[in-house]
């Protein structure tokens, strides 16, 4: 039987983590551990060389920050196109209603 689960190990600032991601997921384990690692880094690299040693929970802390914010804006795009949505759609409907009874 096949393993429903694939390990990704990640690189955070010079320590490695590993993960369990499944394999049937929609998202691509490696994509997703790809632009973690990219939003690291580019947090990393506001902060000054010998800061970046010591200040590695900061680092992260904002990356997950940014990631988040990035997920919020998404979602309520996201919320704000099924209101558009639905809202056309229910005027489609009345107009279709309406054309109909006469």
């Amino acid at each position: 039987m096949p393993s429903l689960e694939q390990i990704i190990t990640v690189e955070l600032l010079g320590e490695y983590f590993k993960f369990r991601a499944d394999k049937d997921s929609r998202m691509d384990a490696r994509e997703v551990a790809d632009y973690l690692v990219a939003e690291v880094n580019q947090v990393a690299s506001r902060f000054p060389a010998h800061a970046q040693k010591t200040n590695k929970l900061a680092i992260v802390v904002l990356a997950a920050l940014n990631v988040a914010k990035q997920h919020m804006e998404l979602k309520q795009d996201h919320d704000e196109l099924l209101q558009s949505v639905a809202s056309r759609a229910l005027t489609m409907d009345r107009m279709i209603a309406s054309s109909q009874c006469h």
